[in-house]
């Protein structure tokens, strides 16, 4: 058994000779009770989420912007929306979804920078690259924020703290000092969450069966995950205040108001553990992109171009994930212009293919061929999204494509494993020259400003980690 093996599964696990000052407390571990009610006593899980993230690493990147109010834009347009504000620009009521136009009336000296997610994704290959050094599970929860399981690598939510803190302290020297981060520490993965929701920015909340209710009583609803207005208003006209009063309400109550919902709210509350860390990344359902399309774009005949980057990105995507797609599906939106408004309609296609696939040239000419199903060329475009879904392997049924003159048994190599061959070519070529240094023909025409390079808080892709093993730990000093 490899080093940290099993340490997910509840078995108990030996620390290597040379690692046991660094890992205090795995020799300690109390096997785990298969009881439900009493699994949270040996459950230790941390979640870290990063403060103000893509902000801060704008700052970390240019000191000019430190201590400035700072928002992140998905576009610099007076329309373009707020993806991330700095600490300070929040103090002074910047908040993510404004317009850019909103957020310059609230504060006239406010600075704004268009998003660069290359960036983000390598400052947080750097931080989760530090987590691996704590534990084997690890869960990227999005591009900010992760779940630790400290199950067995520590003794108690005190060590764990210890330990939790000089990752801080290694985030601010080894990544910059101007990130900082919030952590949350309990014995369930929802109230590890709630406390690093609890003291922000750079806060530390252990939370134990002892302190929870003192905790959740001084909680809003709201500041409970999964309750928004709505459900507020619903738990309200039950007679239930706090979250407090929700963790101590009849489960059977809240299961006849709210069926599944309630039952998992008041589990949540009430210590069990209904919700694990996934260490191994689920499989995606699908893998796409899209784009909001100037007007511009439309006149000059570029939405074929684009369709073709944003096609071909997604099955690059799938390249890397080693992902086969059986169906494409092509979304559109039309601009009604004598309106004025965005959308006049909308059209989805999609498409079956023969064979499972993940090679560019089947499935841009699969998605430009529903795009003409859908268009007439003269509409004004001003969205575009294409989705490759229904995965599946391969049949290794290549289609074979023989010589005009010659004997039935000659062959060519199967067509599918040739242009897998060649996406494959060109995905070394663009690994090593960047993206524009080839392309497919039909993306002639296309700018750097059409379908740019975007990031989601909840999307990891890119995102590379150092391996764990042995020779990777580094030994956090007791000073």
């Amino acid at each position: 058994m490899k080093h940290g093996e099993g340490a997910c599964r509840g078995t108990p696990v030996a620390c290597p000779g040379d690692a046991t000052d660094y890992l205090i407390g795995a020799r300690h571990r109390r096997a785990p009770t298969t009881d439900m009610a009493s699994s949270h006593a040996t459950k230790l899980i941390a979640h870290i989420d990063m403060n103000s993230y893509f902000a801060s690493v704008e700052q970390q990147a240019n000191p000019f912007l430190r201590g400035r109010p700072l928002g992140v834009c998905a576009y610099l347009h007076p329309h373009g929306c707020v993806i991330a504000a700095s600490i300070e620009a929040k103090e002074r009521g910047m908040k993510v979804g404004m317009s850019m136009n909103d957020a310059k009336r609230l504060i006239p000296d406010a600075v704004f920078v268009e998003n660069e997610p290359a960036k983000y994704r390598s400052t947080t290959s750097r931080i989760f690259s530090i987590f691996h050094e704590v534990t084997d599970c690890v869960e990227h929860h999005s591009i900010d924020e992760a779940f630790l399981d400290l199950t067995g690598w520590y003794r108690d939510a005190a060590e764990a703290a210890w330990a939790l803190s000089r990752v801080r302290r290694r985030i601010y020297e080894e990544v910059g000092e101007w990130l900082r981060c919030s952590i949350g520490i309990a014995p369930t993965r929802f109230l590890a969450k709630l406390g690093s929701d609890i003291q922000k920015p750079s806060g530390l909340t252990i939370i134990t069966p002892e302190n929870l209710d003192r905790i959740l009583a001084g909680m809003d609803l709201e500041d409970i995950c999964g309750i928004g207005r709505r459900m507020r208003r619903r738990i309200e006209a039950l007679g239930i205040r706090t979250p407090l009063e929700l963790r101590h309400a009849p489960v059977s109550n809240l299961m006849h108001a709210f069926g599944k919902m309630g039952y998992l709210l008041w589990a949540k509350l009430n210590l069990y553990d209904v919700e694990s860390v996934v260490f191994v990344p689920p499989r995606p359902k699908s893998v796409g992109h899209s784009y909001c399309i100037p007007r511009r774009a439309s006149r000059e005949g570029r939405i074929v171009p684009i369709l073709t980057k944003l096609a071909e990105k997604a099955a690059r995507r799938l390249r890397q994930q080693d992902l086969f797609a059986r169906m494409v599906v092509v979304s559109i939106g039309f601009d009604d212009e004598a309106r004025g408004s965005f959308y006049q309609g909308s059209d989805h296609r999609s498409l079956h293919l023969e064979e499972a696939t993940n090679d560019s040239f089947t499935l841009v000419r699969s998605a430009v061929r529903l795009l003409h199903d859908s268009w007439d060329g003269r509409t004004t475009v001003r969205f575009l999204a294409v989705t490759f879904t229904a995965f599946g392997e391969p049949s290794g049924q290549g289609r074979f494509e023989f010589e005009d003159h010659a004997p039935r048994t000659t062959y060519h190599a199967p067509v599918s494993s040739r242009v897998n061959l060649a996406s494959r070519a060109i995905d070394q070529i663009k690994d090593c020259h960047g993206d524009r240094a080839i392309m497919l023909g039909r993306q002639f025409g296309v700018t750097a400003d059409d379908a740019p390079d975007r990031i989601g808080f909840r999307k990891t892709d890119g995102v590379e980690v150092k391996s764990l093993n042995r020779a990777n730990f580094t030994a956090i000093d007791k000073n």
